[in-house]
């Protein structure tokens, strides 16, 4: 399992959220240093806390706060103001978020992505993409376990391939036998 190092059970649920996004590559925490004038006029600083690199290469600033901050209009104006000021050569946009601000569903698969990354398995997961390759391009959870074979160990090969892109369920969709997933073209 991917093992997180936060300042805050916010931060460590943000950050498991968006390692589990098959569109995020890679980020980095408190990397990314911007500097701005605040609405005082001085001249500041601030460490963003995740710095997000997207499959289509579009970067992304984050900034994790608790759910009541990340909603609270002064702070998000705050935040405007530093993205305002921010280049456009080191990320494409910025934004709040909190462990709120991804859906109740969306967080358990989450929370299954890591729990199937432990067991590194590359032997199932090769089986589960040659078995996909073999089925139409869309197709269901349980359609592609039965035929990979694999039992629980071709679960836990679809839950992964999902988390990593390599294939693709809708986001919101929870794992289970009757959810349709499909090929990623190419």
């Amino acid at each position: 399992m991917q093992e997180f190092w936060c300042a805050s059970w916010e931060e460590a649920c943000v950050y498991e959220n968006l390692a589990a996004h098959p569109d995020v590559m890679n980020f980095a925490e408190q990397l990314t240093r911007i500097d701005f004038i605040n609405d005082n006029g001085d001249a500041t600083y601030t460490r963003v806390d995740a710095h997000v690199l997207l499959r289509n290469r579009e970067e992304i600033l984050v900034s994790v706060k608790y759910d009541e901050k990340a909603k609270r209009p002064s702070y998000l104006a705050e935040v405007q103001n530093i993205a305002q000021q921010a280049s456009r050569s080191i990320a494409d946009r910025f934004t709040v978020l909190s462990r709120f601000s991804f859906h109740p569903t969306y967080r358990a698969c989450a929370r299954d992505i890591h729990r199937a990354r432990r067991g590194w398995d590359p032997d199932a997961d090769r089986v589960v993409l040659d078995a996909a390759a073999g089925l139409p391009e869309s197709f269901t959870f349980g359609q592609l376990v039965d035929c990979a074979a694999l039992g629980p160990r071709g679960h836990r090969a679809l839950i992964r391939l999902i988390g990593d892109g390599d294939l693709r369920k809708h986001l919101l969709d929870p794992f289970d036998r009757d959810t349709v997933c499909w090929r990623m073209p190419g």
